[in-house]
């Protein structure tokens, strides 16, 4: 497998995401990158599926970590 050591600054689809729901920390796909109206927002789901229920976050809030390979909430 190639390693890619080029920081990613676009979320894809499929992507990992890690959400801190409330007292626990939650595991996330990101479904749409597309969101009409808002360039700043994506949509996760547990599933992954399209329209199903899940969260509206804020790709600036999230950064990639290469160490884990997700998007991690940035500090």
């Amino acid at each position: 497998m190639k390693k890619n050591n080029q920081k990613r600054t676009h979320m894809k689809v499929g992507d990992r995401i890690l959400i801190n729901k409330w007292l626990r920390k939650v595991v996330y796909l990101v479904a749409r990158v597309d969101i009409p109206h808002s360039s700043e927002r994506a949509f996760v789901t547990r599933s992954g599926g399209d329209f199903t229920i899940g969260l509206r976050v804020w790709k600036s809030d999230y950064a990639w970590n290469e160490k884990t390979q997700m998007w991690t909430l940035r500090r």
